[in-house]
């Protein structure tokens, strides 16, 4: 996850930039301090931001191939080893074209259902 946190760093402040700046004032004439303001108007204004960042977090630690493979090619033992990592194992080094393909088509029903899971979890009420 570590990978994606300037990513999402830059989408976080492009979306603290798109918040109102005067529903911090309002919120200030309102008596509200720091920790009220963050609560009740940062957060709810960053929820489709979150909600994005969240999504694409989890689908890029579901495809992650590269780090694994130059660090460890999937050892000692496999254990390393990523989903990604198997299906292009079985597809080009086992000649399983079938099988890789299947497995593909599985993780994209998989991270299919988690992204729409987490949209419908976190939309507005």
């Amino acid at each position: 996850m570590w990978w994606t946190l300037g990513f999402n760093t830059v989408i976080l402040l492009s979306g603290l930039k798109g918040i109102n700046p005067e529903l911090y004032d309002a919120a200030s004439i309102d008596g509200a301090g720091a920790w009220r303001k963050f609560i009740s108007v940062t957060l709810p204004g960053l929820r489709n931001v979150t909600v994005f960042v969240t999504t694409l977090t989890v689908i890029a630690c579901a495809n992650m191939f590269g780090q694994s493979y130059l660090i460890t090619q999937g050892g000692p033992g496999n254990v390393t080893r990523t989903a990604v990592m198997y299906i292009a194992d079985q597809g080009l080094s086992q000649n399983q074209m079938g099988a890789a393909s299947a497995m593909s088509y599985v993780m994209f029903a998989f991270l299919a259902v988690i992204s729409v899971v987490n949209f419908r979890v976190q939309r507005e009420r």
